[in-house]
């Protein structure tokens, strides 16, 4: 639509880098002519989940498509859609086809390319019970993935997600809210999963009628959230690339989100980070006074250096999706927390990674 831009950056987490790991987050997005769509999705950041990285990449593929073909097969969508009864039908329906297609896309791959010698050999010995696990078939695990996904048409806008991460949006009157609810059971080093027996039954929703069109919808992994301290200093930042979008136009907006999300990952998580979305530029120039009103009003950030040195604990750096128990026999005790809420240096200081470029910076 020519009124939206959509936008999404990933990038490899210091941790990461550290530990030899690819990036295991993925990102995509689109402007088509009746809507525009982002998606952003987590790889469980272990070597335990063999094709993590795969499965995340599948997941914003599946969710695109399938968001696509639900569209184009719905009559009358803003009116349907207005009544809760059928929208939660639909939106069930619409779920349990991305879940669907996501387990097709693993199991050709695995069918076309089985595990190797070479990826089992990445398991800690310690995490064995994984590759038992593999070897009896169930290698579905092996692509663990969240999934976050937004889409914005003309008259209304909705999205959904399974596991961690947080959906940000900015209404037009630069109010700043997460729209989806949490999921109890994604908790500390703890998430839930695409690769899950359950994942069909467990995703959470949104929806934006007419009236209450967003200005910005913003998608990000827990690597961005876990940078900041609290829900406040996250929607600071949203609020900061924002301006920072509106002030210095678009693609500078993006280069310079490419430049901060490095820095952010060093000083913050050292998760790998994805933030993408979908923006109303005329709408967010118009409450643009507010957000900036709300930014400065914020609580000052302390301006820290980034490290040159940072030891990630590969210990507390591993991944554990909720339904994975011992196997009879396995001790509980070898069961890996998972790596992205844990990841964070070992000192950091009280801003997290907060500081960036321009208003990317909750400072004026």
């Amino acid at each position: 639509m020519e009124r939206l831009t959509s936008f999404a950056q990933s990038c490899i987490g210091a941790s990461h880098l550290s530990r030899g790991l690819v990036c295991q987050d993925s990102s995509f997005a689109a402007d088509y002519e009746d809507y525009s769509f982002a998606a952003a999705a987590d790889g469980h950041g272990s070597p335990c989940y063999l094709r993590t990285d795969r499965g995340s990449r599948f997941a914003v593929e599946c969710a695109s498509e399938c968001v696509r073909e639900f569209l184009e097969g719905l009559e009358n969508a803003e009116e349907i859609l207005a009544d809760p009864r059928q929208r939660e039908g639909l939106f069930n329906q619409l779920w349990r086809s991305i879940v669907g297609r996501w387990h097709e896309m693993a199991e050709q791959d695995f069918l076309n390319v089985p595990f190797t010698e070479e990826e089992y050999a990445a398991i800690p010995e310690k995490f064995a019970h994984y590759r038992q696990r593999y070897e009896r078939g169930e290698y579905l695990g092996a692509y663990g993935t969240t999934l976050l996904f937004a889409v914005v048409t003309e008259n209304y806008a909705f999205g959904a997600q399974i596991g961690d991460g947080k959906c940000v949006v900015i209404d037009g009157d630069s109010n700043v809210f997460a729209p989806i609810p949490e999921d109890p059971r994604c908790f500390e080093n703890v998430t839930t999963s695409m690769c899950q027996e359950d994942a069909a039954l467990s995703a959470r929703f949104f929806y934006l009628p007419r009236g209450l069109m967003p200005a910005a919808v913003f998608l990000c992994s827990d690597g961005v959230e876990n940078s900041y301290w609290n829900e406040e200093q996250l929607f600071g930042f949203f609020r900061g690339l924002a301006l920072t979008m509106l002030d210095n136009g678009f693609e500078e907006g993006l280069c310079q989100l490419a430049d901060f999300l490095p820095a952010m990952t060093k000083k913050g998580s050292g998760d790998d980070v994805t933030c993408s979305g979908i923006i109303d530029l005329k709408k967010l120039y118009s409450c643009s006074d507010g957000i900036r009103e709300d930014l400065a009003a914020a609580a000052p950030i302390v301006e820290e250096p980034v490290p040159e040195d940072v030891v990630y604990d590969d210990e507390a750096s591993q991944q554990v999706v909720t339904d994975v128990v011992p196997a009879a026999g396995e001790p509980a005790d070898e069961i890996p927390a998972e790596e992205t809420a844990d990841e964070a240096p070992a000192e950091e200081t009280e801003a997290g990674a907060t500081d960036g470029p321009e208003e990317l910076s909750n400072k004026e």
